[in-house]
């Protein structure tokens, strides 16, 4: 089939479907999409909520517990020990098909019944104020973590040990306030490096050691903003300018935003990968249009994802393979518009499922097959059904769709869609969204005020940081310490923070670029190329092709 131009049902934007594409979905049998790309994952991601959390009492046992869901939410909500209890089933709520009635309506009605968990912490402990974890231990405030220990504030944190205030990282350790870093130790304040240790502000920097606001370097020691220094010269800056002070931060990063302007930056981040287009891809083959990508082939449209193939427009997904409109999904096969799906194969339009296979319309289910609605079926009957449902939603227009936005339980902005694709409160609403006003903080609390904490690393102590309540010098609201965080700025020798954990992670949201490609041309041989910074970014730094910097940076 020819490449095909549609007019997108939510934003009325053009967006094209290549002929791939279209083999793609009959393969998976399933309609080609009436939205655009960009609104199939606003939709999707619409129904995932990482860091708003709330004090709420589980409906199971009336204790207050800690819940991505405000207490106004119109279904139960159980304390993740006791939604994974043997005292309930989730087939007990079983309802019957009713093909005279929209299919959709009949799996909302079901999503209300069947109790949701607090939380998502799979296979984890010591998590309890971390939302989608995945086999992790002892972790703060980490949102969307996997494989990691001991780590406090940050979201996309993956198999990495004692790293705080952290972006998108992977594989490392003892890493600070950085963005898109893999394989590091021991550093702070950096952006897009690779296996780089022992060292400050840097900016895509590979095998770099002792390091300090530098950029572009491969395999280098002991520079100071790209220049030689000596070891000597090196402690020396270090005495100059201690990490316990924002101003050598600030200083540092200002140097470092000078030699940004001047060396060749890249139009997109990754690594050994062939036939890719996006940002941020690794060890990928034939993966398009999609974002922060660890792993994976012949997928589009992902985004968040590690080691997907044949999948398109999977959002926050792990080892998936041939599915379609999936979010949050994990070791999965054959799942279509799907949430929370963990070791299933064959489901369409569920959620919170786990070991189960040919599912549909079904939430809670663990180790179970042939359900509709939660109800058991025989591999006859539900076979039989299954075309049949299709049908149904096909006359409701809904088929081949996520699940629709007034399903999510979410307002726009207790979402993970308001950091990626931030409105206004009138925008939201205006464009058919939900709004909250009563997101949890406290204000008026401190009892302390930040110039008074101590400023010498050496003199932290739970016995005088635990019981400070603060003012974030941002947005005035309260904040306070935990003890491995303050042991941590104390083994590192840093500044103790003066902003709240929220806008330390807004802060590097708005540093980073948005998943999205721009035309551009190369600064140095002039070929049209795609690349996530903005027009406005464009203007600022020298934009090279991937041939050209690779030339100009080896």
């Amino acid at each position: 089939m020819d490449q095909e131009i549609k007019n997108c049902k939510q934003c009325k934007k053009d967006f094209v479907i290549e002929p791939d594409d279209f083999g793609f979905y009959e393969k998976m049998k399933v309609p080609p999409p009436v939205f655009c790309p960009e609104c199939r994952q606003q939709q999707r991601i619409l129904h995932r909520n990482f860091k708003t959390l709330y004090k709420r009492p589980s409906s199971k046992s009336g204790e207050m517990i800690i819940s991505m869901y405000n207490p106004d939410v119109p279904f139960p909500v159980y304390d993740i020990s006791e939604w994974w209890g043997d005292d309930w089933e989730a087939s007990s709520y079983a309802m019957d098909l009713d093909l005279s009635i929209p299919f959709v309506k009949q799996m909302d009605e079901l999503f209300k019944k069947v109790p949701h968990f607090s939380l998502m912490n799979t296979k984890s402990t010591n998590c309890e104020y971390s939302n989608m974890t995945l086999r992790s231990n002892n972790c703060y405030l980490i949102f969307g973590c996997i494989d990691d220990e001991n780590c406090d504030y940050g979201h996309i944190v993956w198999s990495s040990t004692d790293c705080t205030d952290n972006l998108y990282v992977y594989k490392c350790e003892l890493c600070y306030e950085c963005m898109d870093c893999i394989g590091s130790n021991r550093l702070i304040y950096s952006e897009e490096c690779e296996a780089c240790v022992d060292s400050i502000g840097l900016f895509d920097c590979r095998g770099c050691t002792n390091c300090i606001g530098c950029v572009g370097l491969r395999q280098q020691s002991h520079k100071i903003f790209n220049q030689p220094v000596t070891k000597e010269e090196y402690q020396e800056f270090l005495r100059n300018y201690p990490l316990n002070k924002k101003e050598s931060i600030e200083y540092i990063l200002e140097k470092r935003e000078e030699l940004r302007k001047k060396i060749p930056t890249r139009a997109v981040y990754g690594s050994h990968n062939t036939n890719v287009s996006g940002d941020h891809i690794y060890n990928a083959h034939n993966v398009h249009y999609s974002f922060d990508i660890k792993g994976g082939e012949n997928s589009k449209f992902c985004f968040t994802a590690k080691e997907n193939n044949e999948v398109y427009d999977g959002s926050f997904t792990i080892e998936n393979e041939f599915s379609y409109q999936i979010l949050t999904c994990a070791n999965s096969h054959n799942v279509f518009f799907s949430h929370l799906l963990t070791d299933c194969n064959e489901g369409y339009y569920s959620q919170f499922c786990f070991n189960s296979k040919n599912i549909f319309g079904c939430m809670g289910l663990r180790n179970k097959q042939y359900c509709i609605l939660n109800k058991q079926y025989t591999k006859e009957e539900y076979e039989k059904l299954m075309p049949q449902i299709i049908e149904n939603m096909k006359k409701t227009g809904d088929w081949g769709n996520f699940f629709p936005i007034w399903m999510s339980p979410f307002a726009y902005n207790e979402s993970i869609t308001n950091e990626y694709m931030p409105l206004t409160k009138k925008q939201a609403l205006d464009q058919g969204f939900s709004w909250r006003d009563d997101i949890p903080s406290t204000t008026g609390k401190e009892n302390c005020a930040y110039e008074d904490l101590p400023k010498d690393p050496k003199e932290y102590s739970d016995e005088k940081l635990l019981d400070k309540i603060l003012k974030c010098e941002s947005c005035g609201k309260n904040y306070r310490f935990i003890s491995r965080e303050i042991g941590f700025y104390k083994r590192m020798g840093l500044a103790l923070p003066s902003k709240c954990s929220n806008c330390r992670h807004q802060r590097r949201m708005d540093t980073r670029n948005k998943r999205e490609l721009n035309d551009s041309t190369c600064a140095s041989c002039g070929i049209e190329i795609e690349t996530t910074f903005s027009k406005e970014k464009q203007e600022v730094y020298k934009i090279y092709c991937e041939k050209c910097y690779q030339r100009e940076i080896y």
